[in-house]
């Protein structure tokens, strides 16, 4: 069964600045993160909570099994009685924490700040996987019109051959290499139907809809202005790419765990005030052996001399790993710097090969038309036909994968700047319809 209605899409067509956006609100990818944004604000919020007095409540009763005295002179004096209820409200306000406080809730902040250059830095690969998958479309898309224009032109070649053959013009090896020709053109078109069908279900899988949705993508024109320097995208890149920000996010990081490691160099001061009540009722207020109630306000101070070293090596562990990061970051630098210049060479590149794809396609269809006015005139062989229409195909096709070729080399290289740049690829199709399909020319 054929595969072409694949080609025959419903859908509203999208441009690739629609299809960017529809994956920016919906991929799971991205819904990810912002959940881990979430989670990052909420961790802040609870780091910030440590800053203020926390207050407590807590409640105890017990039953003894003879009530409690002294002896005084040898007389037992009840001090309490069997029945002890006793509850207690109170307040903690921090004075000093050995910096362990601010520590961690700047390790909160930066850790906000992450997640939020972890989100942009996912947004920036969704967009470039969607502009990806539209020239992959597209692409796909162009494969099937080449078939099909050659699948229609050899079905009439054919027909030109079995007429010459019948009346003894052309021998039966002329027609079978027709049919073998036209043959092969089918099979061609049928693994371009299934490769649109594949590409679509990937692009709808990213823009968050069903695997099956039916999706057309404007075809366009690309747009080529001339690209700045390399050095200054060089420099844009290493000034806009999140993964150098995370980087940096982290190292800063390490110098607050670091500060957190040495907190326990210090000691801890609480400012504490209490009010409590004890008694032999529920609500501990009969009491006939001392004060039903009383409250209380001081300071308490917690120091630990000393842990084996614990302090020290948690604070050299922090150390070595700061030290690790900025390795890392030099690393992740360099592979930016790298990432930019292929990506500006494959630009360039595919920019060149738009020219000199559309002179050949030119030179491609002007053969094919004469050789094919020449059969007509039983001027030339049937394997010239042939081998006109190939080269026209093979034309075509290059001029298909330079066109989209150059626009999956500019996402790669905005991409590689730390941009997103949605929709800076030129005219629609219908604009121009002639430059845009050339197979209908």
């Amino acid at each position: 069964m054929s595969l072409v209605s694949v080609n025959l899409s419903i859908a509203t067509p999208l441009t690739i600045d629609d299809a960017v956006r529809e994956a920016l609100e919906n991929n799971p990818l991205i819904r990810q993160e912002v959940a881990y944004r979430q989670a990052a604000t909420f961790g802040e919020k609870e780091a910030r909570a440590d800053f203020f007095p926390r207050l407590s409540a807590a409640y105890t009763y017990q039953n003894l099994a003879e009530s409690p005295f002294v002896n005084i002179y040898g007389n037992q004096v009840i001090t309490n009685s069997r029945d002890q209820h006793h509850w207690e409200v109170a307040l903690a306000q921090p004075l000093f924490s050995g910096f362990s406080i601010s520590a961690r809730h700047r390790l909160a902040e930066l850790g906000l700040q992450t997640r939020e250059m972890v989100l942009q830095q996912t947004r920036q690969a969704v967009t470039l996987q969607v502009k990806q998958r539209c020239f992959d479309m597209l692409t796909a898309e162009s494969a099937l019109k080449v078939a099909a224009s050659s699948d229609a032109a050899l079905a009439s070649h054919e027909e030109d051959v079995r007429k010459f053959h019948e009346n003894g013009l052309v021998p039966l090896n002329d027609l079978l290499k027709a049919q073998v020709a036209r043959a092969d053109v089918l099979q061609k078109r049928h693994r371009a139907e299934a490769g649109i069908r594949n590409v679509r279900s990937a692009l709808s899988l990213l823009l968050g809809r069903d695997y099956a949705s039916d999706i057309e993508i404007v075809d366009i024109k690309p747009a080529m202005p001339a690209p700045p320097a390399l050095n200054a995208q060089v420099e844009q890149a290493l000034r806009s790419r999140p993964e150098i920000a995370v980087l940096k996010q982290s190292i800063q990081s390490k110098k607050n765990e670091r500060l957190l490691a040495k907190s326990d160099y210090y000691p801890r001061i609480d400012l504490l005030g209490k009010y409590h009540q004890d008694g032999d009722d529920l609500g501990a207020n009969n009491n006939e052996y001392s004060n039903p109630y009383n409250a209380s306000l001081g300071v308490q101070a917690r120091w630990t001399i000393f842990e084996f070293g614990k302090t020290r090596a948690g604070s050299a562990k922090v150390n070595a790993e700061q030290r690790a990061l900025a390795q890392t970051l030099e690393k992740i630098q360099d592979d930016i710097r790298l990432q930019v210049i292929q990506a500006r060479l494959d630009l360039d590149v595919a920019a060149n090969n738009i020219g000199t794809a559309q002179t050949a396609l030119d030179q491609a269809r002007e053969h094919w038309r004469i050789t094919n006015l020449l059969f007509q005139q039983q001027l030339t062989t049937s394997t010239e036909v042939l081998d006109a229409r190939s080269f026209l195909d093979r034309a075509e096709s290059a001029y298909f994968e330079a066109r989209y070729g150059y626009g999956t080399a500019r996402a790669r290289l905005d991409w590689a700047m730390g941009g997103q740049k949605p929709g800076e690829y030129g005219q629609k199709s219908g604009e121009n319809p002639d430059e845009l399909n050339p197979i209908s020319r």
